[in-house]
């Protein structure tokens, strides 16, 4: 009878730790979810869209068992961060549901965590742009290389390139355009005669069964010429104490008894040189002027100015004997100073910096750091 109690006792035990083991496996089994995916209204595994627009996002989860936790994560360039948390749902059935701003390509995951957060199930999207502009490269005085990539989930590109002003948001309505095959992938574009030191706006784009898309815009600058230095434009030669008037020798000519130049601490009371520790010297009609050689092109000149103390000293700017600009210096502090265009022919060309003491009486004021700045 003993015998028989210890029998049932152990099937007992053993019926409950298999019932234990079924229950288990059944719960291991049903702890499972499918996710159903869709971007703008679509049911969708990869997308392709426009860049800078927004992506509208369901994840709808179904699961055998209520879930724990969802965790919505956006992936850029190796780099995730997540976008959207539910840390308590409580149903079998749940969505996630939102919009992002497509400012690159990226990744959106979907992770289902269960109860015990474990995560039974995960899906990823992946979110390309129809077309991307590259890089500017190899830029040089007038040309440059850029190009673009073409997601290759699209069909139908029957024309690609590139297209370029000096205003953004260049169209396939100008002149200025590349034309590089057909196709999705990878293309290489090269930008020609363009103007020298000019600022340009670059976009890609394709044209094909869903019209005109462009990429995004890149934005580069053109090399400039080499700009000729205007010989000691600092007036730092040569070297003096307090002021001199005509100090020679000198590339400057210096006409009128106030004409002259100034070093720091001088009794002229001028602020600190913005370049080197000397400046010219204008006092009441006095002018400078030397003439040098000038390639060819479009430019300006500038310099920085400043009046001595209280007085109200003018100047005047003249290439050759054209008047290319006037200006009054507001205070004693050095402005900068810049000439309206003008357009030089290659050989020798005279540049005068004259004060002309409009307001009469005894005024003086400063010019330092004259140089000549290229214009396209």
């Amino acid at each position: 009878m003993l015998k028989m109690k210890k029998n049932i006792i152990y099937l007992f035990g053993l019926f409950s730790i298999i019932g234990l083991l079924l229950t288990a496996c059944k719960k291991q089994v049903e702890s499972t979810a499918t996710i159903q995916v869709t971007i703008n209204g679509t049911t969708v595994d990869q997308i392709a869209l426009s860049l800078n627009s927004f992506l509208s996002y369901e994840f709808a989860v179904q699961s055998s068992d209520k879930v724990g936790r969802l965790e919505l994560v956006k992936s850029v360039n190796g780099i995730s961060s997540n976008i959207s948390v539910i840390g308590h749902a409580t149903g079998t059935s749940e969505k996630v549901a939102g919009s992002v701003l497509v400012t690159s390509e990226m990744q959106l995951t979907l992770n289902v965590y269960s109860n015990d957060y474990k995560i039974i199930g995960t899906k990823t999207i992946q979110v390309k742009i129809f077309v991307t502009t590259n890089a500017v490269t190899e830029i040089t005085l007038t040309s440059a290389k850029t190009g673009g990539v073409i997601a290759d989930m699209l069909t139908n590109i029957t024309a690609r390139g590139v297209c370029w002003s000096t205003s953004p948001n260049a169209t396939v309505d100008l002149s200025t355009k590349t034309s590089d095959g057909t196709g999705t992938g990878a293309f290489v574009s090269t930008l020609s005669n363009l103007a020298m030191g000019t600022t340009y706006y670059v976009r890609s784009y394709i044209n094909g069964s869903q019209g005109v898309i462009y990429g995004n815009e890149q934005i580069f600058t053109t090399l400039s010429p080499p700009v000729p230095a205007i010989p000691n434009g600092g007036f730092e030669s040569p070297v003096i104490t307090g002021y001199v008037m005509n100090p020679q020798p000198n590339v400057w000519t210096f006409t009128g008894g106030g004409a002259g130049m100034q070093a720091n601490g001088s009794a002229y009371g001028a602020k600190t040189a913005p370049e080197g520790v000397q400046t010219a010297l204008f006092q009441q009609g006095a002018s400078i002027s030397q003439t040098m050689d000038f390639p060819a092109g479009n430019y300006a000149i500038s310099f920085k100015v400043a009046q001595r103390g209280t007085q109200a000293q003018t100047f005047e700017v003249y290439f050759d004997a054209t008047l290319i600009g006037k200006v009054q210096p507001a205070a004693a502090d050095f402005e900068l100073f810049v000439s309206s265009t003008f357009t030089a022919t290659a050989g020798a060309h005279k540049i005068t910096i004259t004060g002309t003491n409009t307001h009469g009486g005894d005024n003086s004021g400063f010019v330092d750091d004259v140089k000549l700045v290229y214009r396209p």
